[in-house]
């Protein structure tokens, strides 16, 4: 009888903490009440519960259950793109706009770039991009570039600034062609203008603003390098006339709240190395000195250097960013590791400190193991992710835990199947799909995830620790692993780099029928490559 009790008061305990080695029951998140209950328009295309259960256990029933069917959704398309000039004539010398409009009719997010060289007569003087999706913008050698996500059936606008040559002659007809690039379309659109007569104005008589010396110390103009394979990053600045020497201010704080100062003598460049560490982005600003007058501090720049968790400290961060039913997928710290455990059949999760990755190239090398291996349990870990930099996941509400788009909306997944090998089934993930009525999982991945691509690892310990590096560099993906201790062995690689140019990683879990799947993870590094 006393035994039995024991074993009662274990189990309360294993339950009341997560850690319970098998999965009870199949039940999913229920909507608050009062929900109007419409069924999703992908219902009629998941299998259910029941044809899944009667398929064999395969990675072709775990694909089914975890993803829809190539097609569902309509693919990235941007051939709405316009271009247009906001006048039919300008003068010479005169300024005037192109607005490109870059579309996506498709339901997918996609990557773009959007180009064009310096057109002759006419010089590009500005770009916006403050539009949703734009990732960055420039002005450089007298082209124009734009790069950023267009979302699934949205547009965005990029707004250039040109002005013509004040030597082209009336009548010429300037054209400006605009080059627009995604990882599945290359198209071309153009626009421009007549040169009309040009007509004077009050503005070109306006005086030039005149400016004196500046006072010394005067102000600097700060540039951030990026790390090196050894993590050493340069700053530099430009001279301040007669400056004695610099001040320059690090912290992990953009407001430096908290922040360390170095003295620096009339050097205009510092050489930073730092460990990697899970706190990896830093902001720096200098100003310059004359004795004892300081001048005004630089403008801000952060620097995103190598990341390592050993996961020792339990305040590094990692937390559920996704998750198929809170209650039954779990992410935690446990005695110098980080353990992912999910405890109902076809549920996945995934845990990320939100923290950037380096600059491409980089790599992520980690050690993982399984614990109780049963069929078609997985993990992986996962990169290429977005967040709009809002809490993530925004709340604890039902729409606020499984529908929010703060994050993780698409990735790249490592995702490694047990099955007695391991199976690597390497997923590009495209776009979340909530179906809560559909068979399987109720968050389906949807992207590149063909269960005839599923390859098996070569030469590691399918139940024991092993040890594997991912190198994600600008025109492919490359998966090694090894058993631990053993000299790493390339596996495979990944040719579409649409993603690499979203920084966030983190770790994945998931389960196929009822059986528990947990992992434990026993360091993180995510390192600058070369």
């Amino acid at each position: 009888m006393a035994a039995v009790v024991v074993a009662l008061v274990l189990l309360v305990v294993l339950l009341s903490t997560g850690r319970v080695m098998s999965a009870q029951g199949s039940d999913k998140p229920v909507p608050p009440e009062g929900t109007s209950g419409e069924p999703s328009p992908y219902v009629d295309i998941a299998p259910t519960d029941e044809e899944l259960l009667n398929a064999p256990p395969s990675i072709e029933r775990y694909v089914s259950a975890h993803s829809l069917p190539a097609g569902t959704l309509l693919p990235a398309d941007l051939t709405q793109s316009t271009a247009l000039a906001s006048s039919d004539s300008v003068p010479s010398g005169g300024v005037f706009q192109f607005s490109v409009n870059v579309a996506n009719s498709g339901q997918f997010d996609i990557p773009a770039t959007l180009v064009a060289e310096r057109p002759g007569q006419i010089d590009f003087i500005d770009i916006e991009c403050a539009a949703s999706g734009a990732a960055s913008c420039s002005v450089k050698d007298g082209a124009v570039e734009w790069q950023g996500i267009v979302p699934g059936g949205e547009s965005v606008a990029v707004l250039i600034s040109a002005r013509v040559s004040s030597g082209a002659a009336p009548g010429t007809t300037l054209s400006v062609p605009f080059r627009i690039v995604s990882a599945e379309q290359t198209l071309e659109r153009s626009a421009g203008a007549v040169v009309g007569v040009a007509v004077q104005s009050l503005e070109q008589f306006l005086p030039f603003t005149m400016y004196g010396l500046q006072p010394n110390p005067g102000p600097v103009t700060l540039t951030a390098g990026s790390p090196n394979s050894s993590n050493t990053w340069l700053l530099s600045w430009t001279e301040s006339p007669n400056a004695s020497g610099y001040e320059l201010q690090e912290s992990h704080d953009p407001a430096f709240g908290i922040a360390t100062t170095y003295l620096i003598g009339p050097d205009d460049s510092y050489s930073v190395t730092q460990e990697p560490s899970p706190f990896n982005v830093f902001y720096y600003r200098v100003r310059s000195r004359v004795g004892l007058k300081e001048g005004p501090w630089s403008n801000v720049e952060s620097v995103v250097g190598g990341y390592h968790d050993d996961f020792e400290n339990p305040n590094t961060g990692w937390a559920m960013r996704r998750s198929t039913y809170r209650e039954e997928v779990h992410g935690f710290y446990e005695e110098g590791k980080y353990v992912m455990q999910v405890l109902d059949r076809w549920d996945w999760g995934l845990s990320s400190p939100l923290m950037p990755a380096p600059r491409v190239p980089y790599e992520l090398d980690f050690e993982a193991k399984i614990v109780a291996p049963a069929n078609l349990l997985s993990f992986g870990v996962v990169f290429g992710g977005d967040w709009n930099g809002q809490n993530c996941p925004p709340g604890i509400s039902f729409d606020e835990w499984y529908l929010h788009k703060n994050c993780f909306n698409h990735f790249y997944n490592t995702n490694s199947i047990f099955y007695g090998p391991i199976k690597l089934l390497f997923e590009r993930v495209d776009q979340l799909v909530w179906c809560l009525d559909c068979g399987g999982s109720p968050m389906k991945r949807l992207g590149d995830i063909n269960f005839d691509g599923a390859e098996d690892y070569n030469n590691i310990d399918p139940e024991g620790w092993n040890h594997y590096r991912i190198e994600v560099r600008e025109g492919s993906i490359k998966v090694y692993a090894a058993k631990r201790g053993a000299p790493l062995e390339f596996q495979y690689e990944y040719n579409d780099t649409r993603w690499i140019g979203e920084p966030y990683f983190g770790v994945f879990a998931s389960t196929d029928e009822y059986n528990n799947s947990t992992w434990r993870f026993e360091y993180m590094k995510v390192l600058p490559l070369d």
